[in-house]
């Protein structure tokens, strides 16, 4: 390869390598950056909870409300305790925020499905 060649490949490779890295996704390098990720996963998908809990709501009348509503709190309890004992086995590691936040978003999508089939069902779709 000519020199001028080899020189503009070169500069082209490091161009290419330096917008791939100010592009891509920042990955968590630390234990708080990682705790910190997994609990803003977690919120949003307590929002996405939320707007399909409300959604449902909507459709409801009073009497099947009150039940869900009932059984919201109740699942809430139940999401709350059993990721406080999933993240126990971790008491005093770093890691544990993140345990903790991890279990909280998997409960909450999975409830998130459920009250999504619910109106899914109610609404027809």
């Amino acid at each position: 390869m000519k020199p001028a060649l080899h020189t503009l490949a070169a500069r082209s490779s490091l161009l290419i390598a330096a917008l791939f890295l100010f592009s891509a996704p920042a990955f968590s390098q630390t234990q708080m950056e990682l705790n910190q990720q997994a609990d803003k996963k977690y919120k949003k998908a307590d929002a996405e909870l939320n707007k399909v809990y409300k959604e449902l709501a909507a459709l409801l009348t009073p009497e099947r409300k009150a039940l869900l509503v009932k059984a919201q709190r109740a699942w809430i309890t139940f999401r709350d305790t059993h990721c406080q004992f999933t993240d126990s086995g971790y008491e005093g590691g770093s890691i544990q925020p993140m345990i903790y936040s991890l279990c909280m978003q998997e409960l909450t999508e999975q409830r998130t499905k459920q009250l999504k089939a619910e109106k899914d069902e109610i609404s027809g779709h």
